[in-house]
């Protein structure tokens, strides 16, 4: 399930999830986007306590700097100190915030159960582009997704969280690629962006370029290593001359996996998540992928529902 990274002016959880790069601050705050890292770090793993020397050591922090930071957290109980251990583990403070952003953000709720019986329906993955839960096998690095995952909101990532957006909207997102992908392929990727809308999904064949930047994402949850964001974008536009945003299922590359994404509308008809599902590699049938679309828009309309959500009006149906 991806919920869409925050693309200008929207809010999703790819957020609108996972999916600019997952939050684009014109204002970055150093100190407190620390703070949030190693908060990230420590939920990663969370029955483990987390040494400072080794925090220190996955994200780079200076320890003075690291050891206020942990200090802060533990005063406002974000972090608890294991008396046994000595490492530090989630706080219980963290319970408000998760309860807090559950209300507010409802519909990962009402998705879970529908993405439980679609994973076990098809075999597969569920994800969510900023991801936020999954269901199903796990996949090899850079095929399928992990919790906390931040790509760049830029083309062709986020096709399913953009292809309803406004006309400005669009020529936004599409803006953030133009210094690097030609006129060309933006167009083909805008036509493409009609043919997601139209059809109602969308689908996207993990190339080599794919791969490469899930694996980066990846690590830095995993590891908690700040990737440079310019290197993640860079990467996604490498994916805009691939087959990687695919217009037909049909004929589509199977052999490196496939994801189908499908969108949950909003009470306004804006897009609120994307539900996707994943094939891996080495086990996809063409079979099974051409007959996926149907329960997938089937969990999306399910959700829609479930939230009071509608579809928005399709401005070229006339």
């Amino acid at each position: 399930m991806s919920s869409p990274p925050v693309p200008p002016a929207s809010q999703s959880a790819t957020a609108h999830g996972v999916t600019g790069t997952a939050v684009q601050a014109s204002r970055a705050a150093p100190t407190a986007g620390r703070a949030l890292r190693v908060l990230e770090l420590v939920a990663s793993e969370p029955m483990r306590p987390w040494k400072l020397a080794e925090v220190q050591r996955r994200l780079g922090y200076s320890h003075g700097n690291l050891h206020a930071i942990a200090a802060t957290l533990v005063a406002m109980g974000y972090l608890r100190r294991d008396e046994g251990s000595r490492g530090y583990l989630l706080g219980p403070a963290v319970f408000g915030l998760g309860s807090a952003a559950r209300q507010a953000y409802s519909v990962v709720d009402a998705a879970e159960s529908e993405l439980r019986d679609l994973a076990r329906a098809l075999g597969t993955e569920a994800d969510e582009i900023l991801v936020v839960a999954r269901y199903g096998p796990e996949l090899p690095e850079g095929e399928g997704v992990r919790v906390g995952l931040r790509v760049p909101l830029t083309p062709p990532m986020g096709s399913t969280l953009m292809a309803w957006a406004s006309r400005e909207e669009l020529d936004r997102y599409l803006g953030t690629a133009e210094a690097s992908v030609p006129g060309e392929q933006l167009d083909r990727l805008r036509g493409a962006l009609d043919t997601v809308r139209r059809r109602g999904y969308s689908v996207h064949v993990f190339t080599a370029p794919r791969r490469a930047l899930g694996e980066a994402a990846s690590r830095a949850v995993h590891e908690g290593v700040d990737e440079d964001r310019a290197e993640l974008a860079a990467l996604a536009h490498e994916l805009a001359s691939s087959d990687y945003l695919s217009a037909d299922p049909s004929s589509s590359p199977m052999g490196d996996g496939v994801q189908l994404s499908a969108p949950v509308f909003g009470s306004t008809g804006a897009v609120e998540l994307s539900v996707g599902v994943v094939f891996g590699a080495g086990s996809v049938v063409r079979e099974t992928v051409m007959g996926a679309p149907e329960a997938l828009l089937g969990a999306a309309r399910t959700i829609t529902a479930a939230i009071g959500g509608r579809p928005p009006h399709d401005p070229d149906a006339g």
